[in-house]
């Protein structure tokens, strides 16, 4: 069998949110007898760190907008560069703007180009990728929610691939032990505790969750026994204005002394252990890495019946759907998982059963590593 073979991955974020969490369970579960994976990013920042700390090699290089033309031709002459110094046999996109760069360097490179799509399309009345879908030799989709962007006459194209995010089941388990949390916020042992996880922004939906709990605290007989606790923060630069508007949203609704902020977490399991019913509110999300983490530590879920949620969660089976922007019905949903324990733990179980079977990180990785595979095997023939 031949080599190690260097597959070249490009991302245009050097933050951490979902996307880049799903390329860091790829790059810790990798084959390195078989691949070796080395990220290029636009600058250094807390991904770039983290990359490095799992001994991935890593390098800067900026990706100027393709049609200011500005940096352009210096930015792909490095790119090619690192791929004839590097010996790189495959280039696997992840973001919107590394795309046109990938296709420019892998037609110029004469080897295959992978465009990895994470994103709905929403307010755009033009989808370029989708425009430009016969460039790349395989397009892959974290769901069908995001592959129907590629539908030609009702159908996939064969490049089209859907390979769901996956989730480090280890890692996230019903056994972590929720006192760390629990003790750090003050929650007292009979206290129920209804949790959201996600970064800020106005998509996903916290308006919502905030007017559920302030209907659950109103209409419940053992409100006092009730804590909400938002897992997140700003992640972005364009985001920041968010946690002044959400905490301003909280005191005019009257919850201050309900809700709790634990601001962005490097204790995202003992989180999980914390909540005892996870409420998952966007309505724009293609294959939420939030839920699957829920999923995995066994939490029962309502969430919302919108994008690409429903293809993560069973109705009644594996959780609740209710219909987007729909405070009442996640109220009532939650409230029927707070009074019937047996149920929701029969749901959290299942929950975690299906993740282990259908969106374990072991599985993604395998899946793309399969993709990787036949790609350069393909341009040698």
């Amino acid at each position: 069998m031949e080599g190690i073979k260097n597959i070249l991955i490009l991302h245009e974020a050097a933050e951490i949110s979902g996307a880049e969490n799903s390329l860091i369970g790829l790059a810790k579960n990798i084959d390195r007898s078989k691949f070796n994976p080395i990220f290029i990013l636009p600058k250094a920042g807390p991904f770039f760190i983290e990359l490095k700390k799992l001994g991935i090699e890593v390098y800067a290089n900026r990706f100027p907008r393709i049609r200011r033309g500005l940096g352009v031709f210096a930015a792909v002459k490095k790119l090619r560069h690192i791929i004839k110094e590097k010996d790189i046999r495959l280039i696997h996109s992840n973001s919107i703007r590394t795309h046109m760069y990938g296709a420019i360097i892998a037609k110029l490179s004469h080897i295959p180009v992978i465009w990895h799509q994470r994103n709905l399309i929403s307010k755009e009345i033009i989808d370029p990728d989708r425009l430009l879908s016969f460039i790349p030799d395989k397009i892959i989709c974290n769901s069908f929610a995001v592959a129907r962007r590629f539908l030609k006459k009702g159908n996939l194209p064969d490049k089209v691939k859907v390979i769901y995010n996956g989730v480090d089941v280890q890692k996230f388990n019903p056994q972590v032990n929720p006192d760390s949390v629990r003790q750090e916020f003050g929650i007292k042992t009979d206290e129920v505790v209804v949790g959201i996880v996600s970064r800020f922004h106005p998509v996903k939906g916290y308006k919502d969750f905030f007017n559920a709990a302030k209907i659950m605290l109103h209409d419940m007989p053992l409100a006092t026994n009730l804590r909400f606790l938002v897992a997140g923060g700003a992640v972005f630069k364009e985001d920041k204005y968010m946690e002044k508007a959400l905490r301003g949203m909280v005191i005019n609704l009257g919850l201050e002394e309900k809700i709790i902020f634990t601001g962005v977490r490097e204790d995202m399991p003992q989180v999980y252990a914390a909540i005892d019913i996870f409420v998952f509110t966007s309505h724009l999300e293609a294959c939420a890495r939030v839920i699957l983490e829920a999923m995995a530590s066994a939490k029962p879920i309502v969430a919302v019946n919108a994008a690409g949620t429903p293809e993560l969660i069973e109705n009644g089976i594996s959780g609740f759907l209710v219909e987007p922007r729909n405070p009442g019905s996640i109220a009532e949903k939650t409230t029927f998982f707070i009074n019937n324990k047996a149920a929701a733990k029969k749901i959290g179980e299942e929950a975690r059963r299906i993740v282990e079977e259908k969106f374990s990180i072991k599985k993604n990785a395998e899946e793309i590593q399969k993709v990787y595979s036949e790609l350069i095997e393909n341009s040698r023939n």
